[in-house]
This record gives C-alpha cells, sequence and structure tokens, in this order.
C-alpha cells in the first residue's frame, strides 16, 4: 500500500504554501456533496453527508493506488441538496423533516467554488453525490455541463450518477473481492429493492456510525412505493425492510461504489468523455407520462413490490395533494423540484 497521507490533500487543512506547490498536471479536486434530510425515524438527517464523505474515501484509495503521481485536493463537504423525500409525503413532515436548498442554489453553489478551484490553475475537477433525488442528480449534470461550456480547458464530472446508472460494473476490485463472499440471495432482492432509508443505506450506516442508528430498525418491515401514498401514518422509508440489514453488506457495497467512482474519474482525467453513459435519474419529471409500462410481475413472495406505473404514481400524488391541502411546488426553491427519487 503506498502512502495515500502525503497525497492526500484536505483543503481546510492544507497551507497556502502547499496549495501553491502542487503539480496542477497531476492533481485533482474532489468536491464531496450531502444532504440533510429525513430517512425514516431510525437514520440520522445527516445519513447523505456521511455516506459521501466515505464514498470519497473509498474512490481516494483507490486513485492513489492506481497512479502513484497523483495527489488529490479534497474540498470540505457542502451540506446540503435538492429534491428531498419528504416533497413525497409533505404532510408527514410539517413539525420536522429535511433541511434543503432549491436546485439552482446548488447550481450556484458548486459553480462558485468550482470557479475558485478554476483561478487557482487546477484544471481536473469532480463534484460527487451521493442523495439519490432525481432533481438533485439532474441539477449535478447539468451544473457540470455549463461549467464544461465555461471553462473548456477543464475536466468537471460528477462520476455517482453514473454509478447510480450502473456505470463502472465491471472495475475491480468487484464487489464479491469487497465482500470476501457473493452475496445470498436473499442479500441481492433486499439490495435491489432498496429505495430510500431501507436495507441498504440501514446496512450502511450500521457500518459507519452504529451509534447513530436507532435500534428499532430490527423491527422494520419492507414498504412499498404504493405504501408511501396509502399509509396514514409514513415513516419516511421506502423499500426492504430495514430489519434485514447487514453491516458487512453495506460496508462493501458503499467501499464498491467509491471504487466506481474512483475509477470513472481516472477515465475522465485520462481524456475519455464520460457524458456518452447513462445517468441517474433514467426519466426527467416531464417524460413522466412516456415511461413505459413494466411488463414483469414482481415476485411478493421474495421482493417488494415496487414497479409503479406513471398514471399510478401520479394519480397517488395528485390524492395526497388533494387531501393535504399541500402545494409541493411551493416547498422548495424551485418549482421543478416534485420529482420521485429513483
Amino acid at each position: 500500500m503506498r502512502n495515500h497521507d502525503a497525497r492526500l490533500h484536505r483543503l481546510a487543512e492544507i497551507t497556502l504554501k502547499k496549495l501553491r506547490e502542487l503539480d496542477r498536471s497531476r492533481t485533482i479536486v474532489l468536491l464531496p456533496i450531502g444532504m440533510i434530510e429525513a430517512h425514516g425515524e431510525h437514520l440520522p438527517l445527516g445519513t447523505d453527508s456521511i455516506a459521501v464523505e466515505a464514498l470519497t474515501s473509498a474512490a481516494c484509495a483507490w486513485l492513489l493506488d492506481t497512479d502513484p503521481d497523483m495527489h488529490i485536493v479534497l474540498m470540505p463537504t457542502i451540506p446540503y441538496g435538492s429534491d428531498p423525500i419528504d416533497l413525497r409525503r409533505p404532510d408527514q413532515f410539517n413539525k420536522a423533516g429535511s433541511v434543503w436548498i432549491g436546485t439552482e442554489t446548488l447550481k450556484a453553489i458548486i459553480t462558485d467554488l468550482v470557479g475558485h478551484m478554476v483561478r487557482y490553475g487546477f484544471t481536473y475537477i469532480f463534484p460527487i453525490g451521493f442523495h439519490g433525488g432525481g432533481l438533485h442528480n439532474i441539477a449535478l449534470g447539468d451544473v457540470c455541463a455549463e461549467l464544461r461550456t465555461q471553462y473548456p480547458n477543464v475536466v468537471i464530472d460528477e462520476p455517482v450518477g453514473y454509478v447510480l446508472a450502473g456505470g463502472g460494473m465491471e472495475v475491480m476490485p468487484g464487489l464479491s473481492t469487497l465482500l470476501g463472499r457473493t452475496l445470498t440471495v436473499q442479500e441481492r432482492v433486499a439490495l435491489q429493492g432498496s429505495v430510500h432509508a431501507s436495507m441498504f443505506e440501514t446496512s450502511m450506516m450500521l457500518s459507519l456510525r452504529p451509534q447513530l442508528v436507532d435500534p428499532d430498525y430490527l423491527y422494520l418491515r419492507s414498504i412499498e412505493w404504493r405504501d408511501v401514498y396509502k399509509l396514514e401514518q409514513w415513516p419516511g422509508y421506502i423499500g426492504s425492510g430495514p430489519r434485514h440489514a447487514s453491516p458487512e453488506v453495506g460496508a462493501a457495497v458503499l467501499r464498491w461504489r467509491g471504487v466506481r467512482a474512483g475509477a470513472l474519474i481516472y477515465r475522465a482525467v485520462k481524456g475519455e468523455d464520460l457524458t456518452h453513459l447513462p445517468r441517474h435519474p433514467a426519466w426527467e419529471p416531464d417524460q413522466l407520462k412516456e415511461i413505459p409500462e413494466d411488463e414483469r410481475e414482481p415476485h411478493k413472495e421474495t421482493t417488494p413490490e415496487l414497479f409503479l406505473s406513471p398514471e399510478d404514481v401520479a394519480r397517488l400524488q395528485s390524492e395526497v395533494d388533494t387531501k393535504t391541502g399541500h402545494d409541493t411546488d411551493q416547498l422548495d426553491g424551485n418549482t421543478e423540484d416534485t420529482a420521485d427519487d429513483a
């Protein structure tokens, strides 16, 4: 293992002298982007911020192992993002919930921060997300595209949007290597059915910060997308039951995402244009009615029923808005921030 500490520079801790001395041609800048968001009643509001820092650390380790000449400047994490889970059932979050910013505010913050690093001569800059909100991720992709136009000689991209869409699956070490075994059928089904604050994120937090996980997670069953709109009291998570969580699996999957993000960053540094790759989310909000019906029958005995038609989503959301009198368009700084998480 090479000495990472000498080549990983935290911006908040580095001296002005050292920042000036870094070889811009061999240095990349990483900007983690977190979120303060409700993650059920069993996980901390800062789950995505804790996760993105761990994911970024895994990406850094892979990059520094892969290229012995590379240096990394790690910027402090932006703690706020956009498009929280609250917007799916705002009536459930009147007294407490997420704290977020609008997508235009998020883009403006990233633009300002990247602009400073470009002014200081850095030419490889990568915001890194984790939060799955659809409009949040669209904003990250959009701001990177805008910055590439503004700074045509600078490589700027956000890798995790590609990871969430399946990018980097071929990268080694793979998940089985990191886990030390193959996933069981039950673990694979639970991971595939994880959406928000469910089996995967609970597993991840049990690995990263177990003291922050409410032990009641052991009693939490699976909640399907339909339940989000039907339950009178929805606890704020979606997907495979948190009670199926495994810290071992959570640690391996999170590290694997970080490895894949690192590999995508490395490809971009070496000159590859990543923008041809699919990004999360697969569908933008105004395309909701164009989403084809999924003809697969869910395996009701083994996995949550997470397949919803676009008509179901629109109807159920309309019923909730009508019943509660909430206008989700007014809850964010941007009127477009009302889509479902992927």
